[in-house]
């Protein structure tokens, strides 16, 4: 990455001196956009949280789930903290975004019937929903989209649940990404396995949608919190 790259990320952090968060935006973003576009962002001081989501296409919890890897890194020091007011925190629901910058949900199932049941129960603000069918499909999507949250099944062909979460938690920009167990497998030393892959929760087949929904919620604003504080 060259030094102008390295300046703008050092630099796009913001302090919000009122909630007290510090948010970065993330390297995958960064890349995407054409340096003058950064440029533009970075001096433009009367942008509001509104501006900057929209015109960076990008939902809060995205940049939010980046901080804690690239300080470990070092990438990020309090030296190079900056006080722009390019984007700030106005509260702290995660799921209050504006309603053009949805939320994605990856679903994954290999069962086409729970895709489509999830899909009805999460079609609405503030989520979009994307969709695989198998765990090396889901995979290939968590790299690509950077999903805000990933609800997935255990028994899947080609590569299982517990499979994907393994390799999610070995990436730097994936490990972050919270992750809800949907399975018909109820015992306990399945839910234990779980919980030792670091998974959020774990809901049980038959389930309700509108109980998925509001853990989804949860999942995201208990993130949302954890990376802040971290």
């Amino acid at each position: 990455m060259d030094k102008t790259y390295e300046y703008i990320i050092y630099n796009f952090v913001i302090t919000g001196k009122f909630t007290q968060h510090i948010i970065i935006i993330n390297r995958l973003f960064i890349m995407h956009w054409r340096e003058q576009e950064l440029i533009d962002i970075l001096e433009d001081g009367r942008s509001t949280t509104t501006e900057v989501v929209n015109r960076s296409h990008m939902c809060k919890v995205t940049a939010l789930k980046y901080l804690e890897g690239l300080k470990k890194k070092g990438d990020v020091n309090c030296e190079n903290i900056g006080t722009s007011k390019v984007w700030f925190l106005q509260n702290n629901d995660i799921t209050n975004v504006p309603s053009e910058k949805k939320i994605k949900v990856l679903i994954v199932d290999d069962d086409k019937n729970v895709l489509t049941i999830i899909r009805e129960a999460l079609g609405y603000e503030p989520f979009e929903i994307l969709e695989a069918e198998n765990g090396k499909e889901a995979l290939g999507m968590a790299f690509t989209h950077s999903p805000d949250i990933l609800v997935m099944d255990i028994m899947m062909p080609h590569m299982d649940g517990y499979q994907v979460c393994k390799e999610l938690k070995k990436h730097e920009y994936t490990k972050t990404i919270p992750i809800i167990i949907l399975s018909a497998k109820s015992s306990v030393d399945d839910k234990l396995k779980a919980m030792n892959l670091n998974i959020n929760d774990y809901i049980v087949k038959p389930f309700d949608p509108r109980e998925l929904k509001a853990r989804i919620k949860m999942v995201l604003n208990q993130s949302m919190h954890t990376e802040v504080n971290a």
